[in-house]
């Protein structure tokens, strides 16, 4: 990993309801409907935990359940509590911003993977990116395009696939990008702003953001038959 990511805090964004996940996430918040008997959030912070030991956690639905876990690992822990409704990735991250150094990684709370990251030797800002062969994944999550090692763009849910990259719920930021976000308005579609359009802000305004390839195995935990595929990548 890079030395500029190395030992600095992950952010792991667990606010959200997780409401395509029902009846399963009736009772418990979308991070820790189990997965072969432990949390989506242990397999997450057991990968993690490779990296760093300093994790903030924002969260908001059943948010005390999530602490309550959390609180009892070894780990150092800061929980960031979002105030209102979830408003997205993007601002829930802003949250986080006092609490974060130059660098940090950015981890959404459904995503898990198995296998080993290919950071290059030097880079200011990265998103996760995996080749695969599904359509689906890519659509479902956000496309990305790149040129001489430099992503060039990036697009949330895209209708078309420009090519076999999947972009990942794993980021590589610098503090740059809170600044994008603050500068980007909001999607028309959703009214707030989106996590892929404040990175293509980044993009534009000449920042270098650098593909960071999964070797191996990726999952988003979406709706409850993901469950027992997940169960499968992760036996």
């Amino acid at each position: 990993m890079s030395q500029r990511y190395k030992n600095k805090k992950c952010v792991i964004l667990c606010g959200g309801p997780g409401t395509r996940l029902n009846p399963v996430t009736k009772d418990l918040p979308k991070s820790l409907v189990p997965v072969n008997g432990r949390p989506i959030l242990y397999y997450i912070i057991e990968y993690w935990r490779r990296f760093t030991d300093d994790f903030v956690f924002v969260v908001n639905y059943k948010k005390e359940d999530i602490i309550k876990y959390v609180v009892g690992l070894p780990i150092n822990a800061e929980f960031i509590k979002e105030s209102s409704q979830p408003k997205g990735i993007a601002n829930a991250l802003t949250l986080a911003e006092n609490s974060v150094g130059d660098h940090f990684t950015l981890v959404l709370g459904d995503c898990l993977c198995q296998g080993e990251f290919v950071f290059p030797e030097v880079f200011e800002s990265g998103v996760g990116v995996w080749e695969t062969d599904i359509p689906e994944s890519i659509k479902q999550s956000y496309s990305i395009e790149i040129k001489n090692d430099k992503v060039t763009r990036v697009v949330e849910k895209p209708r078309e696939i420009p090519n076999n990259l999947c972009g990942l719920g794993f980021y590589f930021f610098s503090k740059q990008i809170f600044n994008a976000i603050r500068q980007t308005p909001p999607s028309p579609l959703k009214g707030r702003v989106e996590l892929t359009d404040a990175i293509q802000k980044l993009i534009d305004a000449g920042e270098v953001v650098s593909p960071v390839r999964l070797k191996g195995q990726y999952f988003n935990l979406t709706y409850p038959e993901d469950i027992k595929r997940a169960e499968q990548m992760l036996s």
